[in-house]
């Protein structure tokens, strides 16, 4: 295998890359704050379950000269949990909605030809990019994944310029467990066998414990992706937003981040193999608690666990940003567009790690960054919220201020573990490839508007 050397002379300000997926619930919000200039990315995926309804906001975004993304979703549309869930939406799906996509769907030969439904869907909907149909690697179902992947990876370049989509890049998404990509013999095997295959860039999901509650898998996510330099392409790190997708980008250990807002935001495979718990239409009923994430803290909460929190004495100034551009109305706008708030701080952490030199950037995080989530998670510990205010919103107070108080000790210790790692980096001075301008067509360029 050659090896590639790691770059170590970059710009003094390397870009970011930072994609915006259109969740499965937030997609046309999502929209909405790209078209009116909230968000300023000109990065976005687009979920192929949700597909029929994205044509015009797909034509929106790539007039504002931004590259599209589709994501496939055969990850989750092969995992027997998942596969009747939202995902189920998307074109190629199993027709019975509780049954996975087999192995056999992913042969060249097989009848239902995935690869040329994914390719004429991306064609006729004019993404600038595919993500490669692949599959969560560590599935107890089927042990083989990998091989299906590669080859299907080179079945989908073909498809594509069948289909007349020869402008369409791939990007290959590899999902396994974190402790699979710190291992050695798979991380040497997959370099070599990655190596000659069609793609752009490579994106990684990796199943674990949330690393914002866990300072252990912070530290070991970051020397892990570290250890991937010799993919010789960009890395992007998929499903992961909040604190540690700052901590990654200032680290230097990842080209860009994808997330959604308040959903798709970290990348957790345990019960994939277990049967669906609730069907679809049980789901949409229920619907999902809108969480708003307090990036002061490094953490979110739902709706109703922020409204208490904010009766407490102090709490909006220890809480939300004193910014007029992210809250012109105060805490109503909060209150009234959640998503809003998430997309406006979100992007306002990621600016503020690109406004850093780049070989400074991993002292910042620990320094800078991490001071004021531990001296907020110390203030916070402090809040005194209204009880009636709790019982009336059905949030039980007692576990909420433990989770605060909890959350006091693992953000110091988070600090700690994010100074060992920025030392670390500092002393390899190496940092990671810069991902390339957006992916657009000469069309979009010819009829956009900035």
């Amino acid at each position: 295998m050659s090896i590639i050397e790691f770059p170590k002379q970059k710009s003094v300000f390397q870009p970011i890359g930072h994609y915006i997926r259109l969740g499965e619930g937030s997609y046309r919000r999502v929209a909405d704050l790209a078209a009116d200039g909230t968000i300023s990315s000109k990065r976005f995926v687009v979920d192929a379950s949700k597909i029929r309804h994205l044509r015009g906001i797909i034509q929106l975004l790539q007039g504002k000269l931004a590259e599209i993304v589709l994501d496939p979703r055969t990850v989750e549309l092969s995992s027997r949990q998942k596969c009747g869930g939202m995902a189920a939406g998307a074109p190629w799906s199993a027709p019975d909605k509780g049954t996975p996509l087999s192995p056999d769907v992913f042969q060249a030969d097989h009848p239902t030809d995935i690869y040329g439904a994914i390719a004429r869907c991306a064609v006729e909907n004019r993404v600038n990019a595919v993500l490669a149909p692949t599959h969560f690697l560590a599935d107890p179902d089927f042990a083989d994944w990998y091989s299906l992947d590669l080859r299907g990876c080179e079945l989908l370049r073909y498809a594509l310029d069948r289909e007349g989509g020869k402008d369409i890049a791939i990007d290959y998404l590899l999902a396994a467990r974190l402790v699979d990509f710190n291992d050695q013999k798979f991380r040497s095997r997959v370099m070599e066998d990655l190596s000659g295959l069609p793609f752009e860039n490579l994106w990684v999901r990796s199943s674990m414990t949330s690393p914002e509650t866990s300072p252990v898998n912070s530290a070991r996510l970051v020397r892990t992706l570290a250890s991937w330099h010799n993919i010789g392409v960009p890395l992007i790190m998929d499903y992961m937003g909040g604190l540690t997708a700052e901590g990654l980008l200032s680290m230097n250990v990842v080209s860009g981040v994808a997330h959604g807002y308040g959903e798709q935001s970290s990348f957790n495979t345990s019960g994939w193999s277990d049967p669906p718990k609730k069907s679809d239409d049980e789901n949409r009923q229920k619907g999902r608690a809108t969480r708003i994430g307090v990036t002061a803290l490094g953490r979110s909460f739902t709706k109703a666990e922020l409204e208490v929190l904010l009766s407490a004495y102090g709490a909006r100034t220890t809480l939300l940003p004193n910014d007029k551009k992210i809250l012109p109305n105060g805490i109503e706008d909060v209150r009234e567009d959640p998503r809003r708030f998430n997309a406006a701080e979100a992007q306002r952490r990621l600016a503020a790690v690109a406004q850093i030199p780049t070989t400074k950037r991993p002292n910042y995080f620990w320094e800078q960054r991490m001071r004021e989530v531990v001296s907020t998670a110390k203030k916070a510990a402090k809040l005194n919220p209204k009880k009636e205010l709790a019982n009336e919103l059905r949030v039980d107070l007692d576990k909420l201020r433990a989770r605060l108080a909890k959350h006091k000790g693992t953000s110091d210790k988070l600090r700690g573990a994010y100074e060992e790692v920025a030392m670390e980096r500092i002393e390899h001075g190496s940092i990671v490839r810069t991902l390339a301008e957006p992916r657009i067509r000469a069309d979009q360029v010819e009829t956009g508007i900035q």
